[in-house]
């Protein structure tokens, strides 16, 4: 999996870079989607693999599929993928479009974990304590864990911040065991 994250990486790059230059993240970041999807249907995947298949078949035939308008440079972007035969990291350039996507608009996905559901009133104290304190946009998921005793577990991205009671007491007991 990390290898094709590493293949999709510059066309995931190039496509964010083109589609920002061009105004038209939403767009492409709809179409990759679409794309993405449609590289993990079976009889599509089948068909890509076919040895008689070749690239400008291969682009007519997902062009007739999308039958939409799609915006500036996709198609080429689409040609590009199929020469080079990196259709199939659709679904990782899409992940990591929307990444980039992300990190422009400066939001970030957190992900905080509690034993039991926040009220409104939490709910936007912690969001607005989390957006300041990371001076980002937040998209904030609430996770019911009843392992966690009480307090709350924050995931952002590969930080973790641990205040729950569970987790004290494993501190607890390591440093006793230490």
């Amino acid at each position: 999996m990390t290898e094709l994250s590493t293949l999709a990486r510059p066309y995931s790059k190039a496509a964010f870079e083109y589609s920002l230059e061009h105004n038209s993240l939403e767009d492409w970041q709809k179409n990759l989607s679409l794309l993405s999807e449609m590289i993990q249907n079976d009889r599509i995947r089948d068909f890509i693999v076919k040895p008689n298949v070749t690239p400008s078949l291969l682009v007519d035939t997902i062009l007739k599929i999308f039958d939409s308008d799609l915006p500036n440079g996709f198609s080429n972007f689409l040609d590009l993928l199929c020469q080079n035969k990196r259709l199939q990291l659709a679904p990782q350039i899409k992940d990591q479009f929307e990444t980039h996507k992300a990190n422009q608009e400066a939001i970030l996905d957190i992900t905080v974990s509690v034993t039991e559901e926040l009220t409104d009133d939490q709910l936007k104290k912690l969001t607005e304590a989390l957006a300041t304190n990371l001076k980002r946009q937040i998209n904030i998921q609430i996770v019911l864990n009843k392992d966690l005793i009480g307090g709350a577990v924050i995931q952002a991205g590969d930080m973790v911040i641990d205040n729950s009671v569970r987790g004290k007491l494993n501190k607890l007991a390591d440093s006793l065991n230490t």
